[in-house]
């Protein structure tokens, strides 16, 4: 039977914050606000998912799980715009769609070739939806910033190459691969360390709630070539259409 954690337990895990905190008042990083907020943040976030999620996967609507679907990569495209600090005409919707496309064709895989289900399910879908859309979040935020602080620091070497009659494309695409090596280095480089330098949460999480090792270093390795495949497809499309000039930056 798997060890639950209670209340108390829980309130315990949160005291480890006084950790953080005490570092940060006695070495002045003035950062104590923001991690009470960032934990008090995340607790109610969490909890509220957990509460959505019981009644998502009691109803398994093909509809409703598509909904949040969508649901998520316009947030995630409008997280990745925000962070990156980058803003022009449509390119929310550019990444709308080359995470809508890469995520959806990965998924469609995943679900129907590698677990083997013969329909959409909740309990599936929405879980790996999560954390294909999460990382490819976070890579495309760094693809893009990684593009137009090359843009902004290489802005000469590209209007020589535009005036020695260089087409757009070909003029940016050093910048461009240089954006797709930085957005998928994280991928590989978390791949390359585990097993031996930590064990993924979702492995993790699965050895806990009693699932066989052997089952559970299969849902992992799956789920991170799936992830690093999205973030690949996402940001290669992604940078294309900047490369391509469809994007108007300058």
């Amino acid at each position: 039977m798997v060890k639950q954690i209670t209340p108390e337990g829980l309130l315990i895990s949160y005291l480890l914050l006084l950790v953080v905190l005490g570092i940060s008042y006695f070495e002045r990083l003035k950062l104590e606000k923001d991690i009470l907020i960032s934990f008090v943040r995340m607790s109610i976030q969490l909890f509220a998912a957990g509460f959505a999620l019981s009644y998502i996967f009691a109803w398994d609507k093909t509809i409703l799980n598509m909904l949040i679907y969508i649901a998520m990569i316009y947030f995630a495209s409008r997280i990745v715009v925000k962070r990156s600090g980058v803003d022009f005409s449509h390119l929310t919707g550019y990444i709308f769609v080359s995470i809508l496309l890469s995520s959806f064709f990965v998924l469609t895989v995943m679900l129907f070739g590698v677990v083997g289900l013969k329909s959409l399910n909740a309990r599936y879908f929405i879980v790996l939806a999560g954390m294909i859309v999460g990382n490819s979040m976070n890579s495309t935020t760094i693809g893009i910033e990684r593009f137009f602080s090359s843009y902004k620091e290489n802005k000469g070497k590209v209007e020589d190459l535009l005036s020695l009659g260089a087409t757009e494309e070909e003029a940016l695409r050093f910048i461009g691969r240089s954006a797709l090596k930085a957005s998928i280095l994280p991928s590989l480089a978390s791949a390359s360390g585990m097993g031996i330098v930590f064990l993924p949460g979702m492995m993790t999480g699965q050895i806990l709630s009693g699932v066989n090792p052997n089952q559970a270093v299969f849902y992992q390795i799956s789920i991170v070539v799936a992830i690093t495949t999205t973030v690949c497809l996402s940001n290669y499309f992604m940078i294309k259409t900047l490369t391509k000039g469809w994007i108007k930056f300058n």
